[in-house]
């Protein structure tokens, strides 16, 4: 009998017998025809048991195959599938590559082996790369850099993957974002030319699926890629580097919502020789609650590589009215303009207005006669943003309808308010016209090369000015950048999210590092709030006074890395359905209404809920969740695997309804 996994829409494991001896074809993907209709299908294991003959398989079937999955993979899918109470063929569904309609083509040859020379380091460089090179996993198999920002992190990340590359082993170095990657792959690719290979859902199939069986053959000793890369099966992997290891893009939001790592510590427990190299300059509490109690071994980068001093950074008196660059911010940029240098503004807000409003229906509204005056998205229960084509769009769905000056309703005259990334392209148009800007956000990012060539035209100094969203935090390395602009960073902290401080810190900290790297640099944070602990640290440059303000906030209630989450959310198309599936899961899954669980030792549990989250409806979806809480990890576990049959048993008495099991959310409001 064989195992095989079925490709498609929806993955399953289906037992076919064998007339022949297919064991060397194990984890290889092949064409599989049945009844005149072919797709594709992975041999996962076989035994000496034959019995369901639904399928009888040749040697035909593996003319034409190829090795996608082996051993080491297959292992780690079935404890990632564990750990996540999810499908294993779902599990198994990620981490394969496309399967391109055309033949798939022989990979080239190994080129020999080649000695490579990474850049010079300073010593406590050299320091910290000999500590994790001679440290055995069996005694620190988890180590974490806390580097600010300039500390030269990557030159550490270079000989680490030289040493490995020596060696004959294979290292995955893992980055937030798409247009990050690249910087890297850049960066690493030159350095170790012919070894180094991209994976994210940017490529095309073809080379996804190319650069995938480089690494599981070992023909690349490095992979650089985005979240989806954890997955790579490899060929010698000894190491998995994590860069911006605190980045919430790490965290994926689908199906089966993973925790990039988490699911590195998963794959170090079935290859005990893999050691995981978590780096940031604002590491997640989380991380650092690990170094604390030992499972990480920590190491303190302090000052930058070049040599430079933290920039100066200004929180100076700001008043709404100041508008959105206000007088001391545009001071500050025309001096730094007039001295030849760059300027970085971050807006961490897209669109022109993010709120569109009629005065009519608002004082209508205000008496209690009719909805209120903002054009909301009729999907989801968030206001429509301006956008300067004439659009409202919805940044949640997708939705967009060509803007109207007038209130469909009664005819008045709308209004704009709220601020976005495009409103400041008016002030520097205004205020700044003699200096070539670019604006770089999700909007403009669309456009294929447009990140790349935004880059290459900031380090040549043909763009002066770089506006940018979240995108332009990380990462960036531009010598003539000496003064950053946070222009909006309150609506972050006003977030309901128990993490809303340490986000706005990380923010903080990352964008006010892009300034003064290679020469003195200046930051002007513009906020109402200044006293809050985040501003705070980020202006006297002090992470650790935040970290044990945060850090005592999140013991207090329980948060985590001081308890752990997990979380229960009901979707649905009819909200009274919703409410009155979420009243009756209530009831099925309360820790104290079931023997069995205080038998299974996972008291104390909290739960929390049924609640409305933040956002009640997305895309025509209603949602309602739950929040589960506990002080310990295997508590949590043990409880979400006993519930889980009472989810599944909710899933299907309601027509229409999806529950989600999210360990360790992002997302809890």
């Amino acid at each position: 009998m064989v195992k095989i996994l079925i490709e498609g829409e929806f993955p399953a494991i289906t037992d076919a017998f064998a007339d022949f001896d297919c064991t060397r074809y194990l984890g290889h993907r092949f064409m599989l025809d049945s009844g005149g209709e072919k797709s594709s299908a992975v041999l996962l294991e076989t035994n000496d048991a034959p019995e369901n003959r639904r399928i009888t398989l040749s040697e035909d079937f593996f003319r034409h195959s190829y090795p996608v999955l082996n051993p080491d993979a297959l292992r780690s899918a079935r404890a990632v599938a564990e750990y996540y109470l999810a499908e294993f063929a779902d599990v198994l569904a990620l981490m394969l590559p496309p399967s391109p309609r055309r033949k798939v083509l022989p990979l080239p040859e190994k080129t020999q082996d080649r000695a490579f020379t990474p850049g010079e380091i300073n010593d406590k460089q050299a320091e910290i790369i000999r500590t994790i090179q001679e440290t055995p996993a069996s005694a620190y198999a988890e180590h974490l850099i806390w580097g600010v920002t300039g500390s030269g992190k990557t030159r550490v990340y270079e000989h680490l993957i030289a040493t490995a590359l020596a060696r004959g082993e294979q290292t995955l170095l893992l980055v937030p974002e798409i247009a990050l990657s690249s910087q890297v792959m850049d960066v690493i690719a030159a350095r170790f030319p012919g070894e180094t290979v991209l994976y994210h859902s940017g490529l095309s199939d073809s080379e996804r699926l190319a650069n995938y069986r480089a690494f599981l053959t070992g023909n690349a000793g490095i992979a650089v890629g985005t979240r989806s890369a954890i997955f790579l099966p490899a060929h010698n992997l000894a190491q998995i580097i994590v860069d911006e290891e605190h980045d919430a893009s790490f965290k994926d939001q689908r199906k089966i919502r993973f925790d990039t790592r988490t699911v590195a510590r998963l794959r170090q427990i079935t290859q005990p020789q893999l050691k995981l190299i978590l780096g940031s300059a604002t590491p997640s509490l989380e991380s650092l609650g690990r170094a604390k109690t030992g499972a990480a071994k920590l190491y303190r980068m302090r000052g930058r590589a070049t040599g430079q001093n933290m920039p100066d950074v200004f929180v100076p008196e700001y008043r709404f009215q100041h508008g959105i660059i206000s007088p001391f911010l545009a001071a500050k940029m025309h001096e730094h303009l007039n001295a030849g240098n760059q300027v970085l503004l971050l807006m961490n807000r897209r669109g022109h207005s993010t709120h569109v409003h009629c005065p009519t229906c608002e004082a209508r509204a205000a008496e209690g006669h009719a909805p209120g005056g903002y054009a909301e998205c009729p999907r989801c229960s968030v206001a429509l943003t301006y956008h300067k084509n004439d659009t409202l769009r919805c940044h949640y769905c997708g939705y967009s309808e060509q803007f109207s000056p007038v209130c469909p309703k009664d005819g008045a005259e709308r209004r704009l308010s709220g601020r976005g990334i495009q409103r400041v392209e008016e002030i520097l148009d205004a205020q700044f016209g003699g200096y070539e800007y670019a604006r770089l956000d999700r909007d403009t990012a669309r456009t294929k090369n447009f990140t790349g060539e935004v880059i290459a035209a900031m380090r040549a100094g043909k763009i002066r000015i770089l506006i940018g969203t979240q995108m332009i935090a990380k990462g960036f390395d531009i010598e003539g950048v000496t003064l950053v602009g946070v222009l909006a960073i309150d609506q972050t902290l006003a977030s309901p999210d128990f993490r809303a401080g340490e986000s706005a810190w990380q923010l903080l900290a990352q964008v006010t590092g892009r300034s003064g790297r290679h020469k003195p640099g200046e930051v002007v944070i513009q906020t109402m709030t200044p006293k809050h602990p985040a501003i705070r640290a980020a202006a006297e440059h002090d992470p650790d006074t935040f970290y044990a303000a945060e850090a005592a906030y999140r013991q207090l209630t329980e948060y985590p890395p001081f308890g752990f989450l997990a979380r229960l959310v009901l979707i649905g198309d009819s909200e009274a359905q919703v409410f009155a599936a979420a009243e009756k899961l209530s009831v099925a899954i309360r820790p104290e209404n079931s023997a069995d669980m205080f038998a299974a030792g996972i008291n104390p549990i909290s739960l929390l809920g049924p609640a409305v989250p933040s956002l009640a409806r997305i895309d025509n979806e209603f949602r309602v969740h739950f929040l589960v809480k506990s002080r310990e990890e295997k508590p949590l576990l043990v409880y979400l695997k006993t519930v889980r049959s009472a989810l599944d048993r909710l899933e299907r008495q309601v027509k229409g309804l999806r529950i989600i099991l999210d360990i360790d959310p992002r997302e809890t409001a």
